[in-house]
């Protein structure tokens, strides 16, 4: 993880943009996480009748979840994905990879009953997000990897 020479010091690495982040979006956060894997269960410290507080909460929590895959982590390494962890996953996965999952999804659930609209973010979200630019639903220079 970022060529860093002890990988141990690693997990202290996000720990300490998690603190930056604290004073970037003025919100505690409380860090749970498994010392021998590395999942980290961070826990924003917000009140929910505060559409403010609410707002910067999520912003804080797709910050973390970008940050460790810039790391060298993941979006999430146990928990499923749902709604919040969504867009997220557009920094992780590449187009390609998106559509492989929508391929593994689609064979046993042909009807998209399950879950519709979680897991895994379409192309248009990935757009909406910010994290690509589509234009007529393709990407410019298609043929360029994208990690």
């Amino acid at each position: 993880m970022h060529g860093l020479d002890d990988p141990a010091q690693a997990p202290a690495d996000i720990l300490l943009a998690i603190q930056e982040m604290e004073q970037k979006y003025g919100l505690r956060c409380a860090n749970v996480f498994h010392a021998g894997d590395g999942n980290l269960h961070p826990l924003i410290l917000f009140d929910a009748n505060d559409p403010d507080q609410m707002h910067r909460c999520e912003l804080f929590g797709a910050d973390i979840l970008e940050t460790s895959v810039r790391m060298g982590g993941t979006v999430t390494g146990e928990h499923g994905v749902g709604v919040e962890k969504l867009s997220s996953m557009c920094v992780q996965f590449a187009p390609a990879e998106r559509e492989q999952m929508f391929a593994l999804k689609r064979a046993f659930d042909a009807k998209e009953l399950l879950n519709p609209g979680k897991v895994i973010p379409t192309l248009h979200r990935c757009a909406e997000y910010g994290k690509m630019h589509v234009s007529r639903g393709l990407l410019p220079f298609a043929d360029i990897p994208r990690f």
